[in-house]
């Protein structure tokens, strides 16, 4: 299968172009850091393509594709893992900031659905996958920006799943709770996944074409049932950390 991953230079991405080239697919990378992406092909070899650049900038994801089509790698599957979490408004509201945070995360990932739905819809197949976050849920003191982009990002995809999946393409979202990678800052628990968990999990998503996963199990549920106000749950939430 041809995979294509954003944000694969490290984190996630990076540890799921790792686990699908050990399972035999082709993956093509994007991120920004082109040395990073050139050091994981070094690490990867021919399985392993890849694209420097801004998701955010409409060109930018064009001229993937375009380079998709030279070397005849016709994505299968979609997988949004770029993401951004910039403090925007400790010590106060930073606008740029906030812009900046919903360009990548949402516009960012809305660019790719507008470059490859055509050629989905042309081949009447695919996949697209979103990674969410369960700050989609409830709100956060490290920034605005964040929790709203993945918020929209999930109600755009849930909501694009019900229009295409009658035409076989599917569009999945993942909600994460907390995970141990340095955006979150986070140890590895029991409430808190680690990057290999989340890849694992995308791949089954791969598979089963689920419209929606969240992972790890119990943060996720806590935030998903949760009535505390929120300086209660985010007073909860720190314990995790």
């Amino acid at each position: 299968m041809k995979i294509c991953i954003t944000g694969a230079s490290s984190g996630i991405g990076q540890e799921l172009a790792k686990q699908l080239i050990k399972d035999r697919h082709s993956v093509w990378g994007v991120a920004r850091r082109e040395n990073l992406l050139n050091d994981l092909k070094k690490e990867l070899g021919d399985s392993f393509f890849y694209t420097a650049c801004d998701i955010s900038i409409p060109n930018e994801v064009l001229k993937i594709s375009q380079d998709m089509e030279k070397k005849a790698f016709s994505p299968e599957v979609i997988i949004l893992a770029a993401g951004a979490f910039l403090n925007d408004i400790n010590p106060k509201l930073d606008y740029g900031i906030f812009k900046k945070t919903m360009d990548i995360n949402l516009y960012g990932a809305m660019n790719f659905v507008n470059v490859f739905l055509p050629k989905f819809i042309k081949k009447n197949s695919g996949q697209f996958i979103a990674i969410s976050s369960i700050t989609a849920l409830k709100p956060s003191l490290r920034g605005i920006g964040y929790p709203a982009s993945k918020a929209a990002l999930g109600i755009a995809f849930r909501g694009l799943d019900l229009a295409y999946r009658k035409k076989n393409i599917v569009f999945s979202t993942i909600y994460l709770g907390p995970v141990a990678t340095e955006m979150w800052n986070a140890k590895k628990s029991f409430v808190v996944a680690d990057k290999e968990q989340i890849a694992s999990a995308i791949k089954k998503i791969i598979k089963t074409r689920r419209p929606i996963y969240y992972i790890p199990f119990w943060s996720t549920l806590i935030a998903r049932l949760s009535f505390l106000p929120d300086r209660w749950y985010i007073a909860l939430t720190e314990l995790f950390r």
